[in-house]
């Protein structure tokens, strides 16, 4: 017989952490202590445990891993599901008991998968990759301040700052390499990232980071994933137009820029941009279906399994015909 799964929803923030399943509530604070404590509660728990709760900036990272070491099943879900499904329920109060006993509903009424437990170098990978970013839009916004200064001692702690910034992330580029270089795991899929012509480190770095599932998924599931698949728009005889939105929002900035490279320097996405802004598509249109065929190249990049297209034959994809007909039909 099986058995039956205990949904408990957990609404984390930076103090403290609100438990709610059935009809009961905890308050806990958001420390060792507080986690030990929620990890006995769970385990006294009659049943097979899920926890369900939403991303909150990193606060609930730690307990996650604790509670995931200690044998308890987790789900992160998209805050905005979770929204709408208390809206659904006619749920409209918002608080942080309210927030924790809507999640155990939406863990009874949909039923999450469970989150894999995270790879240690993956998460400092994760990190050092988003602090990285970080930095680049902290130099940038530097960079475009100091045009408008005009008091020579605020200019020369701008350049200074500058300077920091720039150092800083040399710094981290540096250990984001070190770190791939010695794991043999990431080592594998970057160099088969990098294989491909138009994708650098940054851009491998940045998908070994943001977006670690790839080579698990269909070619749906990743354009879902990174945010590149256009969704309907339609009502009866309405034909809506077909919009691209959610996913994460780091991958498709950082295909953006890949793919704008290889729509002038690859000759098969070149061609494939050129096609459909000679059919009449909008520019951007046509970048996101390039962005999206170059998603599903270093998807299948990542599975030297399938029969299809393996990593060997995406060598050639500059200089082979036959890989353009594959391409259009992947």
């Amino acid at each position: 017989m099986k058995q039956e799964i205990v949904y408990v929803g957990i609404d984390v923030a930076k103090a403290h952490l609100d438990v709610a399943w059935e009809k009961q509530f905890h308050r806990l604070p958001n420390d060792v202590a507080g986690t030990k404590q929620l990890l006995c509660l769970l385990k006294a728990i009659a049943g097979q445990v899920q926890v369900i709760w939403e991303a909150s900036g990193g606060y609930e990272r730690s307990v996650m891993q604790t509670l995931q070491r200690g044998g308890i099943k987790a789900s992160v879900v998209q805050a905005s599901r979770v929204r709408q499904f208390a809206r659904a329920i006619g749920i409209l109060a918002k608080t942080d008991c309210i927030d924790a006993a809507v999640l155990c509903a939406f863990g009874k009424a949909m039923q999450p998968q469970v989150t894999a437990p995270s790879n240690p170098q993956q998460e400092r990978l994760r990190e050092m990759e988003s602090h990285r970013r970080h930095l680049s839009r902290l130099l940038v916004a530097e960079q475009n301040g100091r045009a408008q200064l005009t008091d020579p001692t605020v200019l020369a702690l701008t350049e200074r700052l500058v300077g920091q910034i720039q150092k800083q992330i040399e710094r981290i580029d540096l250990l984001i390499k070190e770190l791939i270089e010695g794991s043999p795991g990431l080592s594998s899929k970057a160099q088969k990232l990098m294989a491909l012509t138009w994708v650098g480190p940054r851009t491998a770095a940045l998908l070994l980071a943001q977006m670690p599932e790839l080579g698990q998924l269909n070619r749906r599931e990743a354009a879902a994933l990174a945010g590149l698949a256009p969704f309907n728009r339609d009502s009866g005889k309405l034909r809506g137009r077909r919009t691209i939105f959610g996913g994460r929002r780091a991958v498709r900035t950082g295909l953006y820029m890949a793919a704008l490279v290889a729509t002038r320097h690859n000759p098969i996405l070149a061609a494939f941009y050129r096609r459909l802004r000679a059919a009449g598509k909008p520019p951007k249109l046509a970048l996101s279906a390039t962005m999206r065929k170059l998603l599903l190249a270093l998807n299948t990049s990542q599975t030297p399994t399938n029969p299809r297209l393996n990593s060997t034959q995406l060598l050639q994809l500059q200089n082979a015909a036959t890989w353009h007909r594959r391409l259009n039909h992947h």
